[in-house]
């Protein structure tokens, strides 16, 4: 099992965000920038098989947050893990999203079980 530490998903990434469609697309491009970078970086093996995920999203602030806006504002995240991986993100298995304690700035934590 390997780690990557991202940063909390922009507000303009969230579903329920309606940014103009550059804007989110830098966006976008910057967090799976980001996602590459930190997979190269934790060393995560390529995979055999289906990859299976565990996130733990560690919010701004004490506020609820639904784990399937959090998926999808993972993707670009997601798609930089696959990059960085050499596959194709259909083999990904649909993560399993915990959520942990407040901290500053937000923070998202996915543990890779290739």
């Amino acid at each position: 099992m390997t780690e990557i530490v991202l940063p909390f998903p922009a507000k303009d990434l969230w579903p329920n965000a309606r940014p103009h469609w550059a804007a989110k697309a830098r966006l976008a491009k910057k967090h799976r920038a980001w996602a590459y970078a930190a997979t190269l970086a934790a060393k995560v093996p390529t995979p055999e098989s289906r990859v299976n995920f565990i996130v733990t999203i560690h919010p701004r602030a004490t506020r609820k947050i639904d784990a399937d806006n959090a998926i999808a504002a993972l993707k670009s995240s997601f798609d930089g893990i696959a990059d960085a991986l050499g596959v194709n993100d259909n083999t990904f298995n649909a993560p399993v999203v915990l959520f942990g304690l407040p901290r500053p700035g937000g923070l998202v934590r996915i543990e890779v079980m290739p």
